[in-house]
């Protein structure tokens, strides 16, 4: 389900009858059962949450000064709750804690929760007794409603002015590093794999398709949280990592397959990433994803343009190119390290925090993309090394920068997505250290 300007659409959601049942309802329904309006005629504006479980499909929304939630039982077909106020629980710690909304009649209670995380939960008390109780991760709008679920607090402008900085911060970071790779190449180096299509072949379908179709399985695993679904699948679709030139070039890479496989992917970014986007959504649980033109055009910037200007002043005044090299190097590398150790900073608790399902999902999902690309290299050792790398290692500057700028239907947990980005990246450096020792084994026995 995709948000644009406070309108709910989707290119599957026709396929999701039940959220459409229950976001249909009009904010003031004159029927217990009316037609739902079409999609792109529904405000969402006032929902803070929406999501479904195996039997109830739940909505909270503000009218006017209060919240309300609507409950809808798929199983008859009919909405439980119409329009109940409910009371708000706020979190105790907003970064970590569920919100929780409680709708009293008579003597029933239903009391739903929602975490940053995206973990949510309806329970149905009735007489003091338990009788329904479930989770779900089929969460398809979190946001933050003012007086619903935005914890009645004013924006900290200094807060908003340091976020800002840090989101402008990470596109520059971003900018000079692809910038910084290109600067090595010229025209020929990136050409290079153009004129072997059988290897051509085998990377492009290592990085761009077999990674998305493990990240599809991943996506099935139970116990994962929206965010990490969420930041999971970005990270699939996002390839092309800056650090995979230096880091194949220390274990022994060919150096014109490294700068050809980079070059190519990137540019190739800028169609794969809509794509892969497109497919995950009909996976994953819930639709949260990009519209493609958006995700075109941030990629074409982020990416493709610093490193066209790097091969083009490599190409064309390469004296410039070779003073600038070292410097430039430098700097990026700084910035680098400089963003990663605010990133850590802020999300180390979350990290420790993330549950061993988390760890193992992407440790396995890590280990299979290595094999994947080592396998799919070929037979010199300088070329599945490389292909092995850029497999595993994913562009998580980029998906960082996706999701700050995007994902508008779930700001409330779009911290924890970007705190499984960082994880998934931390998590992936340290699976690759015993294959990064072997592989320097390998390179000196040779």
């Amino acid at each position: 389900m995709t948000l644009y300007s406070g309108t709910l659409t989707s290119s599957a959601i026709t396929n999701n009858a039940y959220s459409q049942e229950l976001i249909a309802q009009s904010p003031t329904p004159t029927s217990d059962q009316p037609s739902p309006r079409a999609p792109d005629e529904i405000p969402t504006s006032d929902t803070a949450l929406l999501f479904q479980n195996n039997r109830y499909a739940v909505r909270v929304f503000r009218l006017g000064n209060k919240a309300y939630v609507n409950i809808y039982d798929k199983e008859n077909k009919t909405l439980t709750l119409k329009k109940i106020p409910v009371s708000i629980t706020l979190a105790k710690n907003p970064t970590k804690d569920p919100i929780k909304y409680v709708a009293v009649i008579g003597n029933q209670q239903y009391i739903v929760l929602i975490s940053p995380l995206g973990s949510s939960e309806l329970t149905i008390v009735k007489g003091g007794t338990v009788v329904y109780r479930q989770g779900s991760n089929q969460v398809e709008v979190a946001q933050k409603v003012p007086g619903v679920s935005d914890q009645t607090v004013s924006v900290n402008p200094t807060v908003a002015l340091i976020k800002t900085i840090f989101i402008n911060y990470a596109k520059l970071t971003l900018f000079i590093l692809m910038f910084s790779m290109a600067i090595h190449w010229k025209i020929e180096d990136v050409v290079w794999l153009w004129k072997q299509p059988s290897l051509l072949l085998r990377s492009l379908f290592s990085v761009l398709i077999a990674v998305p179709l493990l990240g599809v399985l991943t996506a099935f695993i139970p116990g994962l949280t929206v965010a990490q679904r969420i930041g999971i699948g970005a990270m699939m679709a996002c390839p092309g990592a800056p650090m995979i030139p230096f880091k194949s070039l220390k274990a022994g890479g060919e150096p014109k397959f490294i700068a050809s496989l980079q070059f190519t992917v990137c540019v190739l970014a800028i169609v794969s990433i809509p794509l892969t986007a497109l497919i995950l959504s009909q996976f994953y649980p819930n639709q949260a994803w990009l519209s493609p033109q958006d995700i075109a055009k941030q990629v074409l910037f982020a990416q493709v343009l610093p490193m066209g200007i790097g091969v083009l002043l490599a190409e064309y005044i390469p004296q410039l190119a070779e003073d600038w090299v070292e410097p430039v190097n430098k700097i990026a590398k700084l910035m680098l390290l400089l963003a990663l150790i605010i990133l850590l900073a802020i999300s180390l608790d979350k990290i420790l925090s993330a549950g061993l399902i988390a760890y193992l999902a992407i440790g396995l999902l890590s280990i299979a993309s290595l094999v994947c690309g080592h396998v799919l290299g070929g037979p010199k050792p300088e070329t599945r090394t490389v292909l092995a790398y850029a497999t595993a290692t994913r562009n998580a500057g980029l998906a960082v920068l996706l999701v700050s700028l995007n994902f508008p239907n779930l700001d409330f947990i779009k911290s924890g997505i970007i705190d499984t980005l960082i994880t998934y990246a931390l998590i992936a450096a340290i699976v690759s250290i015993p294959y990064t020792a072997w592989r320097k084994r390998t390179l000196v026995k040779n």
